[in-house]
C-alpha cells in the first residue's frame, strides 16, 4: 500500500485561502496570494508567474504587482517558454530560471518535488483537450514507498479558488487515463479537479525557478 505525502512550496498556508510569507520594512506575516481567475492562457500565465515571483522573493504583494506591470514584457507575444523565461528575467533577472528539457510525467513529477524540497518553485504547461496552458505547481503528492512522485497539486489561475486547500488541480503522474473522462490524442494522464470535473492532459514544459545564490536541481 502506498504511504503518501504531500510536499507544498516552502511558506505557503492554506487554513482558510491560500497565503504566502511576505516580508515588509517592519515585519514578516502571511498574505492572500494573488489568484485571479480567467480563460485567458495570457492572463492565467501572467498569474502564475506572479505567484512563483512573490513567493520566491517572500515580496510585498502590493509593490512586486507594481514592479511586474512596470517590467512584464508578455503582451503581443506568444505564452511559450521564451515568453515565460523573458518574463522572469525582466522581473529580476537575479533568479534563477532552468527549463525542464523532458515532458516526461514522471522526470517532470520528481525534478518539482526536488525543487520544492529545496527551496524552488515551479510552473508546468500542460495541455488539455482544448488548449495549453499555465500553472503554479504548489505542491507534488509524493509515494513514501517508492520515492517518486505520484501527483502533481496545482494552482491553476483558469479554475475556481481553492478554500482550506492548496490546490484546485491534480495531475496524475503513474496511472492511465480510464474511460470515464475525455481522453484524447496523446492526452494520455488524469487530470481531476477539485470541484469535481475531470479530464486527461499531457505535460509539456517545468520551469524551476531559484534565488540567484544557487542554481536550479
Amino acid at each position: 500500500m502506498a504511504q503518501l505525502e504531500h510536499v507544498f512550496v516552502e511558506g505557503v498556508r492554506f487554513d482558510t485561502e491560500v497565503q504566502y510569507v511576505a516580508r515588509h520594512a517592519d515585519r514578516v506575516r502571511h498574505v492572500k496570494l494573488p489568484m485571479r481567475q480567467s480563460t485567458s492562457p495570457r492572463a492565467n500565465a501572467l498569474t502564475c508567474l506572479l505567484q512563483c515571483l512573490v513567493i520566491l522573493g517572500q515580496l510585498p504583494l502590493k509593490r512586486a504587482a507594481q514592479r511586474f506591470r512596470r517590467t512584464m514584457p508578455l503582451a503581443g507575444t506568444a505564452v511559450d517558454e521564451d515568453g515565460m523565461l523573458a518574463g522572469i528575467r525582466a522581473f529580476d533577472d537575479t533568479i534563477a530560471a532552468k527549463p525542464v528539457p523532458s515532458t516526461d510525467a514522471q522526470e517532470i513529477g520528481d525534478t518539482a518535488l526536488r525543487a520544492l524540497r529545496t527551496g524552488g518553485v515551479c510552473i508546468v504547461q500542460f495541455e488539455s483537450r482544448d488548449h495549453r496552458r499555465w500553472a503554479t505547481v504548489i505542491g507534488v503528492e509524493l509515494d513514501r514507498t517508492t520515492g517518486l512522485a505520484r501527483t502533481l497539486l496545482l494552482l491553476d489561475a483558469e479554475e475556481s479558488e481553492p478554500w482550506a486547500c492548496a490546490h484546485n488541480v491534480r495531475i496524475e503522474l503513474q496511472s492511465v487515463a480510464g474511460s470515464a473522462v475525455h481522453a484524447g490524442a496523446g492526452l494520455t494522464l488524469n487530470c481531476r479537479h477539485l470541484m469535481g470535473r475531470a479530464s486527461t492532459v499531457r505535460l509539456h514544459r517545468l520551469i524551476v525557478l531559484k534565488d540567484g545564490t544557487s542554481a536550479p536541481s
